[in-house]
């Protein structure tokens, strides 16, 4: 699945969580977040590439922010302000 059907598979509880003072690592079988408060859009998108560390493509759903590789399983989530 793509990062977008993946998103729209996962549980309305879980979308709830999407705060931007937070980024998300979605993974096929886990979803990790870490603070990203008080960052600038560009720190975010320098701490989803240290994490990610490749060729990543931006698309955007639900006015969030996503971050990916084709290649990856894993991708980052960067909740709307």
């Amino acid at each position: 699945m793509n990062p977008i059907q993946r998103l729209e598979a996962l549980p309305e509880e879980i979308l709830r969580t999407f705060h931007p003072d937070f980024i998300f690592l979605i993974e096929p079988d886990k979803i990790q977040h870490f603070p990203a408060r008080n960052m600038s859009h560009n720190q975010k998108i320098h701490e989803v590439k240290k994490r990610l560390d490749h060729s990543l493509m931006v698309t955007h759903w639900n006015e969030h922010e996503i971050i990916y590789s084709p290649e990856l399983t894993v991708f980052a989530l960067l909740p709307k302000e």
